[in-house]
């Protein structure tokens, strides 16, 4: 099933995540361009993020503290490196029909915290998870992921306009729409643990990164839900007050 639009609608334009699908999309295009000139591969191993060299610096040549540029510039930069064409129009999709309800209840600048924090913590959870793992882990999807969760938090009641190949279309309850999406990552996830493989490079999917952002954006929509009820009810009280 694929999202296609938020019947909520935003009272605010969202600015932030247009600037985040416009950088993605930017940093897509320097990979195309790094491919024409057959750089592609040396750009994914030098920016992707390889799980055993944060575990142990020195099997990747990397010496610490001299070198730990090394290890914390590629989890920034890898949140805006794809694998490919279908990667980044699924990533770009999911972020376009989930932010702007989450940008609109947090405000642009804890919407930018959350989205880095949760791309972070969505990466430390594929680290631990894959520790012996030397294959770059690039994508916005674990970052995407703490969107979804904040938005299964701060809007319970919304809709999403949901395509159900081949030919269905029809609104599904949000809560419902989101408990799927990550019933499907923990069931991928459990499918590797359960074979042992968790450990191993045994899927170009990294599940647990998935698992990881939405917990933590979940978790963060969950603390500070009472102060956005504090602040809307504040808005809502001046508003009525000016008219």
């Amino acid at each position: 099933m694929f999202p296609l639009r938020d019947v909520h609608k935003p009272k605010h334009v969202p600015f932030i995540t247009r600037l985040l699908i416009l950088s993605n999309v930017i940093a897509f295009g320097w990979q195309l361009w790094a491919s024409i000139e057959g750089r592609s591969g040396a750009l994914i191993a030098q920016w992707g993020v390889r799980p055993k060299c944060y575990l142990s610096p020195n099997s990747c040549g990397i010496a610490l503290p001299a070198e730990a540029d090394e290890l914390w510039q590629p989890i920034l930069v890898s949140l805006f490196l794809h694998g490919g064409l279908l990667h980044i129009a699924f990533n770009m999709l999911f972020l376009a029909v989930f932010g702007p309800g989450v940008e609109d209840r947090l405000g642009r600048g804890k919407y930018v915290l959350l989205y880095f924090v949760c791309g972070v913590a969505a990466t430390l959870a594929h680290v631990i998870t894959h520790p012996a793992s030397g294959v770059p882990a690039i994508g916005a999807s674990g970052a995407i992921a703490g969107v979804l969760g904040a938005y299964f938090i701060l809007l319970p009641k919304s809709w999403i306009l949901t395509y159900f190949p081949p030919i269905f279309l029809f609104p599904v309850p949000a809560p419902l729409f989101l408990f799927a999406w990550i019933a499907g990552q923990v069931v991928n996830a459990m499918g590797l643990l359960s074979l042992g493989l968790v450990h191993r490079d045994a899927s170009d999917v990294a599940w647990m990164a998935h698992i990881g952002g939405f917990l933590w954006g979940a978790a963060w929509a969950w603390t500070i839900k009472p102060w956005w009820k504090r602040t809307a009810a504040k808005t809502a009280s001046r508003t009525a007050r000016a008219s």
